[in-house]
């Protein structure tokens, strides 16, 4: 089994002033985590430190994440480390979360900016957060698609696909009155809770079922699962699989071409 599979990659250790270095969750943290719904991931996290607290010992899981915050615990759940230049209005690069955006820009789900801003210490709302998510992971985002929630007029056309596919599978979720609230800020909780569930779902994991060539000419793909080959004659280029590579029986004349692979390659 893969290192991918077994271990949920390292939350946000940038969010604080404080360094987490050696850090060692409080009883205070494992208590609030008790109390939440969230109760599950946010005690899985703190086990292995991947949650981290603030200085008085707790997490405040019902505290309201910033888009930066977001950015960061995104980037650490996919242990996304190569940047591309940017330029915002309101990003400088003594900011803290200046790599954070980076880091973001170059894996495709924030745009590079241009003179725009992107209001990176305003709140972050539910569709917001939907949006970055599904777009990472590549998901379509049809701007036609309804969602299963009451208020789906309330959410932005850009961020509807987004939340129907995420939906769909189980990784957002809504109210107990069948609404989304597209609006509503997101909480470290929902964060931990939305991360973890996308980490988990299988939806990062990718099969070639078809024979052909597969990747990208101009770059090196990143695929965050694992990759299946179940054809003849398939070719997988420009590939950074951080997951394993599984070739199934009845695969041969398979061709690997500048393709990595963090985790196990399995025949």
């Amino acid at each position: 089994m893969s290192r991918w599979k077994i271990v949920v990659p390292l939350l946000i250790g940038c969010l604080f002033t404080f360094a987490i270095t050696g850090y060692a969750a409080s009883q205070a943290a494992y208590e609030e985590a008790e109390q939440s719904w969230a109760a599950p991931a946010l005690k899985e996290w703190l086990d292995f430190g991947w949650l981290q607290g603030y200085p008085d010992g707790t997490i405040k899981p019902e505290m309201p994440v910033t888009r930066a915050e977001m950015v960061s615990m995104i980037n650490r759940a996919f242990e996304l480390s190569d940047t591309a230049p940017f330029f915002y209005q309101d990003v400088k690069t003594s900011d803290w979360f200046y790599t954070e955006i980076g880091k973001a820009v170059q894996a495709g789900y924030i745009p590079e900016g241009g003179n725009g801003r992107i209001r990176p210490e305003q709140i972050i709302t539910r569709e917001e957060a939907a949006l970055m998510l599904a777009t990472l992971v590549q998901l379509e985002l049809p701007r036609e698609q309804d969602t299963p929630f009451k208020d789906n007029d309330r959410i932005q056309e850009a961020s509807r696909g987004a939340v129907a596919n995420l939906a769909e599978k189980g990784i957002v979720q809504g109210y107990p009155d069948d609404t989304f609230r597209p609006d509503e800020p997101v909480t470290r909780e929902s964060a931990v809770s939305m991360i973890d569930r996308l980490l988990k779902s299988g939806i990062v994991n990718r099969t070639y079922s078809a024979p052909g060539t597969y990747g990208l000419e101009s770059a090196v793909e990143t695929v965050y699962g694992d990759v299946t080959i179940a054809a003849p004659d398939v070719t997988l280029r420009d590939l950074h699989i951080k997951g394993d590579l599984i070739i199934k029986s009845g695969s041969e004349g398979y061709r690997l071409i500048d393709v990595t692979v963090d985790g196990d390659t399995i025949s």
